[in-house]
C-alpha cells in the first residue's frame, strides 16, 4: 500500500481523510495472529459497531466478505470489489456506496491504496489492515453491550434455580380459615383479611370422602421456613433452619479450596465467613469489590462494581468466581469471564470442578471434595401459596389480562411466596415457564397488581425443582 503524504492537494486528486496518516500507521503495526479468521472478523463488525448505519455496516461486510484466509496469515488484507458490484450488493446506487466507503475511511475502519502519482490505484484498491488491527476493540464493545443487558435483567427480574436436593415448600405466610388469631399474611404491615368464602366461580377444594371439607384452606405446617422468596442468603438457602445446608457445605468447600488457588484472596476467606458463608457481612463484600479492583486488569470496566452486582446475587460466591478469573489460564480475559460468572442465575454449576482443575494445572493435588449434607424433604406442592392474599385479587384481574390458553400453560401452577418492599414472589416448576413469564407476563403482573391496588414494581420469578 503506498502511503505517500502530501499536504498540497491538486484539483482532480483523490482527497484522503484527514486521519489517513494514523490509519496508515494502525495498518502498518496490523500481524496476523492464531485465531483471526474471516468468520471472526465478520462477528465482529457485526455485533461491535454500534456507530456505524446500517448501510455502512453492511458496505463493511462486504468488504470483510472478499478477504481470503491463506493471505490473512501473510499479513496482508487488500480486497479490491468494484463500486458497481457493492452497489447491487446493496440495492443502491453507486454514488452512495461511495459515500458508505469514504465514511468507512474516515472511521479508520479501512484504507485506499493509492499509487506514487498521489491517484487511487485500480488493483488491490482497499486495504481492511486497519479494521484488523481494532478487531480486539470491537470485540470488546460487543462484550460491553452483552454485560450491560444481563445488567438489565437482573436489575429487573432474577430467575432462580435451587440445587436438585432441595423442593419447594410453602412460605410461612398461610390462611387459617378456622383461626383468625393464627393468620399471618404475607404482605408486611397489612391486617388480616376475612376468610374468603366459597363461591361458584371457585368451588371448595373436596376431601377424600368426596365432600366439601371445612378447613379447605389450611395447609400443615412445616417446621422449616421457605427457600423460595428467602431473602437471608443470596442463593436462595439463607435460612437457619435448612441445617445442615449441603449448598452452604458447598461454598464453603469452595472458598477453602479457592483460597489455595488464588493466595492473594486468602486473606479474605476467614474463620467467620467459612463458618456461615451465606450470611457474611456487608463489609466483606466491600473487600472483595475492592479486591476485583486491584487485581483484574482494565480497571476501566468498574471490576468493582461487577463484584458488588454478583455479590447480590451469588454472595460469597463471587470470591470464588474472583478466584478462578484470575488464576485460570485458560481464560484470555479475567474481566469478561467474571462478567459472565456474575451474570449467571443463582444455582449456578459446581465451582469446585473448575477450582480443581486449576490446581492440577498447577501440579497441585486438589482437595477431595467431601459429601454433601442431605435432610428429609418436605413434599412438593401443586401451587404454594396460591391462596394466600393478595395473590387471589391480583391474579383475578391478571386472568382478565391473559387469555385462557396462556393462563393454563404459564399460571395454572404458579406458586406465590409474598410481596416486600414492592418485589413480588413467584415461582414455577420449570425453568421454562418461568422465562417464559418473565419475557411476555411480567407487565401485566404488574398491571393486574395495579388494579388490585397493591403496591409492586418488580417481579422476581424462581423455579421450584425435586
Amino acid at each position: 500500500m503506498q502511503t505517500v503524504h502530501s499536504d498540497e492537494w491538486r484539483p482532480g486528486f483523490a482527497k484522503r481523510a484527514e486521519n489517513f496518516s494514523d490509519v496508515c500507521a494502525q495498518a502498518e503495526s496490523w500481524r496476523w495472529a492464531p485465531g483471526e479468521t474471516i468468520a471472526r472478523v465478520a462477528a465482529a463488525v457485526l455485533k461491535g459497531t454500534p456507530m456505524l448505519t446500517i448501510p455502512q455496516r453492511m458496505t463493511l461486510l462486504l468488504y470483510v466478505e472478499h478477504l481470503n484466509q491463506d493471505r490473512l496469515e501473510q499479513d496482508i488484507a487488500c480486497v479490491w470489489p468494484s463500486t458497481s458490484l457493492i452497489a447491487d450488493y446493496l440495492g443502491s446506487s453507486q454514488s452512495q456506496a461511495r459515500a458508505n466507503r469514504r465514511a468507512l475511511e474516515a472511521a479508520g475502519f479501512m484504507v485506499r491504496d493509492y499509487t506514487k502519482a498521489n491517484r487511487p490505484a485500480g488493483v488491490e484498491a482497499y486495504d481492511l489492515r486497519p479494521l484488523m488491527a481494532r478487531l480486539g476493540e470491537l470485540e470488546a464493545v460487543d462484550e460491553a453491550i452483552r454485560e450491560a443487558m444481563e445488567a438489565r435483567r437482573a436489575a429487573y427480574s432474577d430467575n432462580v434455580v435451587f440445587a436438585s436436593k432441595y423442593s419447594a415448600r410453602a412460605p410461612e405466610s398461610r390462611r387459617l380459615e378456622q383461626s383468625h388469631e393464627n393468620f399471618s399474611s404475607s404482605v408486611p404491615g397489612k391486617d388480616a383479611a376475612a376468610p374468603r368464602h366459597s363461591s361458584p366461580a371457585r368451588p371448595a377444594p373436596r376431601t377424600g370422602n368426596g365432600k366439601a371439607g371445612d378447613n379447605s384452606g389450611q395447609r400443615p405446617r412445616h417446621g422449616t421456613d421457605s427457600a423460595l422468596g428467602s431473602s437471608g442468603g443470596a442463593s436462595g438457602f439463607g435460612g437457619a433452619n435448612l441445617a445442615p445446608s449441603a449448598y452452604a457445605e458447598m461454598v464453603r468447600q469452595e472458598l477453602r479450596t479457592a483460597a489455595l488457588v488464588c493466595p492473594r484472596l486468602a486473606p479474605l476467606v476467614t474463620p467467620t465467613l467459612l463458618a456461615d458463608p451465606l450470611s457474611a457481612a456487608p463489609e466483606v463484600a466491600a473487600q472483595v469489590a475492592a479486591a476485583a479492583g486491584a487485581l483484574l486488569p482494565n480497571p476501566e470496566r468498574n471490576n468493582d462494581q461487577t463484584a458488588l452486582w454478583g455479590w447480590r446475587k451469588h454472595g460469597a460466591r463471587v470470591l470464588v468466581m474472583l478466584a478462578i478469573a484470575i488464576e485460570d489460564p485458560e481464560v484470555k480475559s479475567p474481566c469478561g469471564y467474571f462478567g459472565r460468572l456474575t451474570g449467571q442465575d443463582r444455582g449456578a454449576a459446581d465451582l469446585r470442578l473448575n477450582l480443581a482443575r486449576i490446581l492440577k494445572g498447577k501440579g497441585v493435588t486438589p482437595p477431595p471434595a467431601e459429601p454433601l449434607p442431605t435432610f428429609e424433604e418436605p413434599p412438593l406442592m401443586f401451587a404454594p401459596g396460591t391462596e394466600d392474599p393478595p395473590w387471589p385479587e391480583i391474579a383475578g384481574h391478571l386472568r382478565a389480562l391473559v387469555r385462557e390458553g396462556a393462563w393454563g400453560s404459564w399460571f395454572s401452577r404458579v406458586g406465590f411466596h409474598g410481596i416486600a418492599d414492592g418485589v413480588l414472589t413467584l415461582s414455577t416448576p420449570t425453568g421454562i415457564a418461568a422465562d417464559k413469564i418473565k419475557r411476555d407476563y411480567v407487565a401485566a403482573v404488574l398491571q393486574a397488581a395495579e388494579a388490585a391496588e397493591v403496591f409492586v414494581e418488580r417481579v422476581i420469578v424462581t423455579v421450584r425443582k425435586r
